[in-house]
């Protein structure tokens, strides 16, 4: 993760992240189309970088892979991290409201690690995303210490948005999660990391 975090930063500090991010973004239009060909009927996730949301050519270019691939925006999930380094966070707010239009899914990454102040709050609230990721660092720690997912499941409902828990590694974990009516998890109890050919092996074949 932290591996990760760095490249994306240094990708951005070196201005290569936007010829990066669009053949990422077009990879993974390839991907769906592929899927949508086969009749695999899962939608793919990805994220975005705090200054591909700043661009202002980003809209028409996603639009475009739409288009060209076929992709039925609904299968594809954005993801955008609380802890973006967002230098105007209106024209970010802008972006992810219109890619929402567009019919894209938006989720809120780590959040609860960032500005979650009072004025973010509000203006969050007015912002159509799906999902809140509720962080790894605050799963890792239950069921012994509740407190932080209590208070981003308790945002995340208040705002009637669907949450998703990172970093599920336990099945005491799992089971506190359910018990509180946290239906979505990722983590290592349930797969490591695969390759696409691994992946479709594993979670794409005919039952």
């Amino acid at each position: 993760y932290g591996l990760e975090s760095d490249f994306i930063v240094l990708a951005e500090e070196i201005g290569v992240m936007s010829q990066l991010g669009y053949k990422i973004l077009e990879l993974g239009c390839q991907i769906l189309a592929d899927w949508q060909q086969r009749g695999i009927p899962l939608p793919l996730s990805g994220n975005l970088s705090g200054g591909q949301v700043q661009q202002r050519n980003f809209l028409p270019e996603l639009r475009s892979l739409l288009s060209r691939y076929k992709i039925n925006p609904g299968q594809l999930v954005l993801e955008i991290t609380e802890t973006a380094r967002i230098d105007d966070l209106d024209r970010a707010l802008l972006l992810l409201s219109e890619l929402r239009a567009v019919g894209v899914s938006i989720e809120l990454d780590d959040f609860g690690l960032g500005y979650s102040g009072l004025e973010y709050l509000n203006r969050l609230r007015t912002l159509p995303i799906d999902v809140i990721k509720i962080d790894r660092s605050f799963v890792s720690v239950l069921p012994q210490d509740e407190v932080m997912v209590n208070i981003v499941a308790s945002i995340g409902r208040a705002m009637n948005i669907q949450l998703v828990a990172e970093g599920v590694e336990t099945e005491e974990q799992r089971q506190w999660l359910l018990k509180e009516n946290i239906q979505l998890g990722q983590g290592y109890l349930f797969s490591a990391p695969l390759s696409k050919t691994d992946f479709e092996r594993k979670f794409c074949q005919p039952s």
